[in-house]
């Protein structure tokens, strides 16, 4: 009996086992077919089954049972004879709960402040070091400046993104700058903290778009429970001249402010603090300028 109890413990796992390196397994077809999903995701245009195999380091024969199945579950689209992504993968990122509840709730919200400002507005997410589109409403007139869901944004460059970026945390912060631009100088570092320390201490962007001229893109985050960015709702405002009377960007940075509390309240985020229209704030000396981002004061929904 004694020898049976013995080796009962024995099978029994030790709290050093749980800490001991877990092994690699290895499932070449499962990371053939991630290859060829990851490789697509970076092309512009479609590549033929012997681009992909080349780009692969494969062969025709090992990638072309993959891709024949990819094509058949709707992962790749085929043109003739080149296969681009599909939207499957975008539609299984939308089905995932949290991204369907953003969106279920952001749309109406959305769509009533494009009304109010007669402007378009977009949504967008991270996605590894940059930015996707994931919803994008526009006026109710059809004038206005529109971004295609699914598109992909940099970080450093625009509103939305430096959004992204300052509301988390500083190890975070770090880590997709680097991402971002990892041949930066430590001179383009420091500019950019600085940035980061502005758009964090008014709790918002607001500045000159970088790619398109007379456009004031205004860009607010969507909150976590613990004040981290989890989207950034934004407004590309474009002045209108046949309007006398239509919004300002001023306006236009109200009205955002208050939808995008409203989204984070209604997402259980913690809602940052009102802060006055960009255009009275810049008359006087601005936020301080330090070389790491102080965050927007914050209160609990």
């Amino acid at each position: 009996m004694s020898v049976k109890s013995d080796s009962k413990a024995r099978l029994q796992p030790s709290p050093e086992d749980d800490e001991a390196p877990q092994p690699l397994y290895a499932a070449p077809a499962l990371e053939k077919g991630l290859d060829i999903l990851e490789l697509l995701s970076r092309q512009e245009s479609g590549l033929t089954r012997r681009d992909i195999a080349e780009q692969l380091g494969r062969s025709v024969s090992e990638v072309f049972r993959m891709i024949e199945v990819l094509t058949r579950r709707s992962y790749l689209v085929q043109t003739g004879d080149t296969y681009v992504l599909g939207m499957r993968l975008f539609e299984l990122a939308h089905e995932f709960p949290p991204m369907n509840r953003l969106l279920k709730e952001a749309l109406p919200r959305m769509e009533a402040l494009a009304k109010a400002v007669d402007q378009s507005c977009h949504l967008t997410v991270l996605s590894g070091p940059r930015q996707m589109v994931v919803a994008q409403v526009d006026p109710p007139a059809g004038m206005g400046f529109s971004m295609k869901i699914g598109a992909m944004l940099p970080l450093l460059k625009s509103a939305s993104g430096r959004v992204l970026l300052t509301f988390q945390d500083e190890e975070e912060m770090e880590r997709l700058m680097h991402l971002a631009d990892p041949d930066a100088t430590e001179a383009e570092r420091t500019v950019m903290w600085r940035t980061i320390a502005k758009v964090g201490a008014q709790g918002f962007a607001f500045m000159p778009s970088n790619q398109f001229s007379g456009m004031i893109a205004i860009s607010y985050p969507i909150l976590d429970l613990r004040g981290r960015a989890i989207a950034a709702l934004t407004v590309p405002y474009v002045k209108r001249l046949d309007n006398p009377s239509s919004v300002s960007a001023e306006g236009a940075q109200v009205m955002l402010a208050e939808a995008a509390a409203d989204l984070t309240a209604a997402l259980g985020g913690t809602v940052a603090k009102a802060h006055e229209p960009a255009k009275s704030r810049r008359s006087g000396s601005g936020p301080a300028k330090p070389d790491r981002p102080l965050k927007a004061t914050r209160q609990r929904a």
